[in-house]
């Protein structure tokens, strides 16, 4: 497809702000503990490769994924820093992970066992971070069976224990009772390995709230995400880092209208003009992430409104940096909103839209920037 003069609807990421702030968390961690740059769902929406390599180059020393085709896309763009997969693959892909060098999660012998079978017939050396389920209570080896399996990877030819990690449920809650307890049960069992001989290889269990929250739990490595997107992970993190926005949803008017008052606007015509009303329609909608519940819908039903206020990104867009107020249900690719109060708008104008990033439409083109130039 050639490319078109102008977009109607882009993605606009900000490479200096990521290295900001990977900057930002370098400073804050020191030079001793080394960063997984965390680069799953699509590095949170920001496109894999553009914003691994702004990671890479900024001295990200790995990345973290969770699915071997994010990983396998990383290694096709060229990136060579050790990547670990979060997920235990499927048996059948075993073998194109140890071709690629990537690293594996293992929560069981079974798992470690199939790592070892193919790296034996590739006649190569398989790298695996055994994750321990200190309370999340989702992947991982409960740690009265750590041990055990530790002992049974341990005599696999082929395979290396090249880490240890545990993931931590509530670091960006409020209380940090619990995540202080899951974190001395990890250092229990890491202790218990230890006194048995075993090497542990990398240690890491810090996502970005326990970054901030429990530098104990730092160990030999962390692993950053959504700060270094320029969010915090909760309300409850201190905003100790100067963190930067990263990623912009953007997109053009398409059609500017003068309504007269009683005019009917979208599905279901909820939203009625109560006088002349000057609008705008932007072309983006629900099937590119924009709003995911009809306004209507929500409020007819209460069991829905706290869902809709973590789903639906706000209910208005931003023209010549003022608010435009959505008028109707958003559409699937259309949405019409209210320019009645911002004067000399025209059609192509530029749009900021606010919205969720992960559901961001990946077919939405993501447009690399760099602030700093």
């Amino acid at each position: 497809m050639s490319e078109l003069p102008v977009r109607d609807v882009w993605v606009e990421v900000d490479l200096a702000a990521l290295r900001h702030n990977f900057a930002q968390l370098r400073g804050f961690l020191g030079q001793s503990v080394r960063v997984m740059a965390v680069v799953k769902a699509n590095a949170y929406g920001h496109g894999y490769v553009r914003t691994a390599q702004a990671f890479v180059n900024a001295g990200a020393d790995a990345l973290g994924v969770t699915r071997i085709e994010e990983a396998l896309e990383l290694r096709e763009a060229g990136i060579s820093v050790p990547i670990l997969l979060f997920a235990p693959l499927q048996p059948a892909n075993i073998p194109a992970a140890i071709q690629a060098n990537l690293h594996m999660t293992v929560c069981d012998i079974s798992q470690a066992r199939l790592v070892s079978d193919a790296a034996v017939g590739q006649d190569r050396q398989a790298y695996v971070h055994i994750k321990v389920d200190t309370g999340m209570g989702r992947l991982g080896t409960l740690p009265d069976r750590v041990l055990e399996l530790f002992k049974d990877v341990a005599s696999l030819p082929g395979v290396t224990i090249a880490g240890t990690y545990t993931h931590f449920a509530t670091a960006g809650e409020s209380s940090l009772t619990y995540a202080q307890k899951q974190l001395n049960v990890f250092v229990n069992t890491l202790a218990e390995l230890k006194q048995a001989g075993f090497g542990c290889g990398i240690i890491h269990a810090a996502n970005s709230a326990a970054i901030i929250q429990l530098p104990g739990s730092h160990f030999d490595m962390v692993r950053p995400g959504t700060i270094l997107y320029g969010q915090y992970p909760s309300g409850y993190v201190p905003r100790v880092l100067d963190l930067r926005e990263t990623w912009k949803l953007k997109a053009r008017v398409c059609q500017i209208r003068e309504l007269p008052p009683q005019t009917k606007i979208g599905y279901g015509c909820e939203y009625v003009t109560k006088g002349r009303t000057r609008t705008a329609v932007i072309p983006i909608g629900y099937a590119d992430g924009f709003t995911l519940i009809p306004e209507g819908a929500v409020y007819r039903q209460g069991m829905c409104r706290l869902l809709a206020r973590k789903l639906r990104p706000g209910r208005s867009v931003w023209i010549k940096q003022k608010p435009a107020r959505v008028l109707g249900r958003v559409g699937m690719q259309l949405t019409v909103v209210d320019i009645t109060q911002i004067p000399d708008v025209e059609v192509g104008d530029e749009v900021l839209v606010p919205a969720l990033r992960i559901p961001t439409s990946s077919l939405i083109e993501r447009v690399y920037v760099d602030s700093s130039a």
